[in-house]
């Protein structure tokens, strides 16, 4: 058991030397991109999906208190498809699709330095109580929300990995 142990030790310790000389730096580590995108602010509109849609990106980049020159401004569209048809001809399931299209402004600048498009999909089924089917709709545009929300950071922070973006 020893040797094992003194083997594993010792491949990690030369593949942690090997990675911090090859320049590797953690995208969302003390020093990858994450400091960046908590000064990131965020502006969509007023309906109840954007405001999700807001508090999933603030929280996903940590920037509740962004004072930085950059604002990302994203409107969505919100599609819901019945798939699920019983033997009543009464759809039982469906399918949500949420899509995301933003911009990343600089202050002072009329055009966008970055532009994205962010989709997502979550299904839900239709219970027969009405409190149920707005609470099963909820949740799934919550869920499809916050996988968009991941996909707009994953962009953001890829661009600025790759020096990409401003």
């Amino acid at each position: 058991m020893r040797p094992l142990r003194l083997a594993l030790s010792t491949l990690l310790l030369i593949a942690s030397a090997g990675l911090s000389a090859c320049g590797f730096t953690p995208m969302y580590g003390t020093n990858g991109v994450s400091s960046e995108l908590a000064d990131i602010r965020v502006e969509t509109g007023r309906e109840r999906v954007d405001f999700r849609l807001q508090e999933a990106l603030l929280d996903g980049m940590g920037a509740r208190s962004a004072s930085g020159p950059y604002t990302i401004r994203a409107t969505t569209s919100v599609t819901s498809t019945p798939f699920g048809v019983g033997a009543d001809a009464i759809a039982s399931r469906y399918a949500l699709r949420i899509t995301v299209n933003w911009q990343l402004y600089q202050d002072g600048t009329i055009d966008p330095v970055m532009t994205g498009v962010a989709r997502s999909d979550a299904s839900y089924d239709v219970p027969a109580g009405v409190y149920g089917a707005l609470a099963s709709e909820a949740d799934a545009e919550d869920r499809a929300i916050n996988i968009a929300a991941d996909r707009i950071i994953t962009q953001l922070a890829r661009a600025m990995q790759d020096g990409q973006a401003w």
